[in-house]
């Protein structure tokens, strides 16, 4: 089977075949994923992304695994009209030598997606186009302010007035993705989705689309074995991912702590990414100087620390040294931070937003709260420091659901039984393989239905 991907991000299999340097791959679960379906060497993939600073085509070649780095710009991405620049040439070319069985669209929040699919659907693929939803972009539009004050939306730095970033920019930029997205969508024969609200979130925008549930595999380095120990965490030390726009809700955590640090006076809070609280009316960005106020307002200077982006493994440690992951987002869709921790058994409190509740159950695996109720966080916090057996309990039981959410080898195989089930509901014979091999009747396309 001849399996062609376009990627928003290469892996780090790519950067090694260009002998890249400086490691700029931030879709690890795109590596998980790819290198599983590699095992079988009944498939071939052929992995495209963008590459926005090079004028010129490259490609590369080794086993059953070719790539293409197509020279787009982030303007091209997302404003220019794809007609007018070279692109569509580009996907006519790759779609002539390639020949695919299947074309996998992940990432859907660009201007190229939904160019590739139209060029794709006029090249008489469009029966075989499968479209995988990551979050949804369109509908993070509607929740990206976070509960912030209007005023703090309206706040811009001197740096966000002259990159026209400021939030309400950005909050803009989602809308206009979204478009794409939905475009994208619409156009999709085909839809992979893993939980129940970006099904439901695809039934209203793409009624006419199949769709198949597929879960995700997650970033290599969280399956080599590691647990999390009670015994050997940081009591009161809680983890979070990523904190840099107000949708991943760092500001409400703050609020929880403020609850917390009188009982809990060694509370501390690590977070992944840069030090967003750093920067000033000229230099910074307007929802750090809103988290500075914040926590000069609860004197929590000093309980929250800063990480810096972080690798795969450093994350893993980071999660396995605390008591508690905490996924404070006001909308998600299945968040590979939250898989994570969970794979690692480290015990989660996460907002019940979008399709979070189909990771975690609720009191038996972990905790969730309305993301808006920072007293349900703290509460749920306190729960995890305090009720160390019941924590223990709850936490490998959220382990043990992970193990099977996100187990590679039955991924990859479900990926691959529903290419088949796109192939054959396209009448289309594929290439170099037999047809229905990995058909065990465990995926069905579905029609939706009111």
């Amino acid at each position: 089977m001849k399996l062609l991907w376009m990627c928003n991000v290469p892996t780090k299999r790519i950067e090694l075949m260009k002998n890249t340097q400086q490691s700029t791959c931030v879709g690890g679960w795109l590596e998980g994923l790819s290198e599983s379906l590699l095992a079988d060497k009944d498939i071939e993939l052929c992995y495209c992304y963008p590459e926005y600073k090079s004028q010129k085509l490259g490609h590369g070649k080794k086993d059953n695994f070719k790539y293409y780095a197509i020279p787009i710009s982030y303007y091209q991405a997302t404003v220019a009209m794809q007609e007018q620049c070279e692109c569509g040439k580009i996907y006519r070319k790759i779609l002539t030598d390639e020949k695919p069985d299947v074309i996998h669209f992940f990432g859907t929040e660009f201007l190229y997606t939904s160019y590739f699919i139209k060029i794709a659907s006029e090249e008489g693929y469009k029966d075989r186009i499968v479209t995988s939803i990551q979050g949804l972009v369109s509908v993070c539009y509607d929740h990206y302010s976070a509960g912030l004050p209007d005023y703090i939306m309206r706040w811009k730095t001197l740096n966000e007035i002259k990159g026209k970033c400021s939030l309400i920019d950005n909050k803009k930029n989602y809308l206009h993705r979204g478009k794409y997205e939905q475009d994208a969508l619409v156009a999709s024969s085909n839809i992979i989705g893993r939980t129940t609200w970006d099904k439901a979130c695809a039934h209203f925008i793409a009624p006419e689309s199949r769709y198949y549930f597929c879960n995700e595999n997650l970033r290599s380095v969280f399956y080599d074995g590691s647990q999390w120990e009670y015994e050997k965490c940081n009591k009161y030390q809680i983890a979070i991912s990523q904190a840099g726009y107000p949708i991943k809700g760092l500001h409400k955590v703050i609020e929880a702590v403020a609850l917390l640090c009188n009982e809990f006076p060694d509370i501390k809070v690590k977070v992944g990414g840069a030090n967003i609280f750093g920067g000033n009316w000229i230099k910074g960005n307007s929802y750090g100087i809103y988290i500075r106020q914040l926590l000069k307002k609860y004197n929590l200077q000093d309980q929250f620390e800063f990480e810096g982006f972080l690798s795969a493994e450093k994350m893993k440690r980071l999660l396995l040294e605390s008591n508690v992951f905490v996924c404070p987002s006001s909308i998600e869709n299945s968040p590979n931070s939250l898989g994570e921790a969970m794979l690692l058994g480290v015990p989660c409190v996460a907002s019940d937003v979008g399709g979070i509740a189909d990771m975690l159950t609720h009191n038996d695996e972990g905790f969730l709260y309305p993301f808006d109720d920072s007293y349900k966080m703290a509460f749920y916090i306190r729960k995890t420091f305090l009720e160390i057996e019941d924590t223990k309990r709850r936490a490998e039981c959220g382990r043990k659901h992970a193990v099977i959410t996100h187990d590679r080898k039955k991924n990859a195989e479900t990926l691959i039984e529903i290419y088949h089930k796109i192939c054959m509901n396209g009448k289309y014979s594929l290439q170099g393989t037999t047809q229905g091999r990995y058909l065990t009747g465990g995926v069905s396309p579905v029609r939706f239905s009111m």
